[in-house]
């Protein structure tokens, strides 16, 4: 199943609900997938092998991810905060690409367009989305910690098993909103994307964080749902100093993308005292969350007097039902609970492949995150650093 069809479910179940807000902006689903079908003609049109995004959220880049699925070609987010060097070089590796961006950039062999060219009124495909479950969806650049960038590859079946697997369509109610701060080259914000028109909660762009601009939004768009980045909790609980924050709609926050240390959480939790935490654990290569420390784990690690179980709360939680995560040592073996060692998994939505590298995963389906770690008695991850 193509991605694109997440949004054509979207806007013929609920076409007049707002899908994206950005700024005075609002754009309803069935808006949303008009400017993707236009998106999708100007990509035939000039004939790209390739969709890429240079820039800041904006409603563009929604329709550019959709609009790509539709016309059958992969959808390419680059990291803007990269120097012009490093930007080039990246263009270099996909030639034939139609790249969208406010920026004044020459590459050859890439053709370049506004984020307000791309979905001005024009023609439209009225096309079907191509039907191949292992077409290209999304290749993301992604060096780890070390070596050049590689492009991991996210397939349509890898991401749709993602959200088939974790979201309830339309489970959202009307409502509901969540606000976007992550920018479109993470997984997270792909995935951000697609779960929320899947569910069909309206997304609230911040096209850059800033603590108070964060809390400013949440309460201006009554903002239900967010996801952050360590460090951008930890701005925002530094902003807040004593608090509490002033954020009544918000019901739940997840974070993850990297180590969030005891304090921080313990005194967001403080700061935001009706709010659910989760914490996600996931990769770019197994199109986003794996293992999930939930809202009754950080309840009850927080009420708790007994260390371990207090020490959860810096667990990165226990696998989705739809995966599987195992800890082996460097040859490979399968270790016991308790033991640190190499955190590998498998599920389908765990991709595991780079452009021009092929697939990592092994005989039996297994990926090697290049994560350290190890999982205790009841399952739940403890991470330890990179293999790499």
């Amino acid at each position: 199943m193509n991605i694109f069809t997440l949004l054509e479910m979207a806007a013929d179940a609920m076409g007049d609900r707002i899908a994206i807000s950005h700024r005075d902006t609002d754009i309803s689903y069935a808006e949303l997938l008009a400017a993707a079908r236009r998106v999708a003609a100007r990509v035939q049109a000039a004939g790209a092998t390739r969709l890429a995004w240079l820039g800041i959220n904006a409603p563009a880049a929604p329709a550019a991810m959709f609009g790509a699925a539709l016309a059958g070609v992969p959808y390419v987010p680059i990291n803007y905060r990269l120097a012009t060097d490093e930007i080039a070089g990246l263009l270099a590796r996909i030639p034939g690409a139609l790249l969208v961006t406010d920026e004044a950039v020459v590459a050859d062999g890439i053709t370049t367009v506004t984020p307000a060219e791309l979905i001005a009124d024009g023609p439209a495909s009225d096309g079907e989305a191509p039907d191949e479950d292992r077409g290209i969806a999304v290749e993301l650049f992604t060096s780890g910690t070390t070596g050049a960038p590689k492009a991991a590859i996210l397939r349509h079946d890898n991401l749709m098993s993602y959200i088939l697997g974790t979201v309830d369509f339309m489970g959202a109610d009307e409502g509901d909103a969540t606000i976007v701060t992550v920018p479109p080259y993470h997984v997270a914000g792909i995935s951000a994307v697609l779960s929320s028109v899947y569910a069909g909660r309206r997304m609230v762009q911040l096209p850059a964080f800033d603590p108070g601009d964060w809390l400013a939004l949440v309460a201006r768009h009554n903002v239900s749902n967010a996801f952050l980045v360590p460090t951008m909790l930890q701005r925002i609980v530094e902003h807040l100093g004593d608090g509490p924050a002033a954020v009544p709609s918000l019901r739940a926050l997840a974070y993850g993308g990297g180590r969030m240390p005891h304090a921080v959480v313990e005194r967001a939790l403080d700061l935001f005292p009706g709010v659910d935490f989760a914490n996600a654990y996931g990769l770019t290569e197994t199109s986003s969350t794996i293992a999930l420390l939930d809202l009754d784990d950080h309840r009850a690690a927080r009420a708790s007097t007994d260390a371990a179980a207090r020490a959860r709360l810096g667990s990165a939680g226990r696998a989705l039902p739809t995966v599987e995560i195992t800890i082996r040592d460097d040859a490979g073996a399968p270790l016991g609970t308790g033991i640190a060692g190499l955190v590998f998994v498998r599920g389908d939505q765990v991709a595991g492949e780079y452009h021009g590298l092929g697939s990592l995963l092994d005989e039996g389906g297994w990926f090697p995150t290049r994560d350290r770690g190890w999982i205790d008695a009841d399952g739940y991850l403890f991470l330890d650093g990179r293999a790499d």
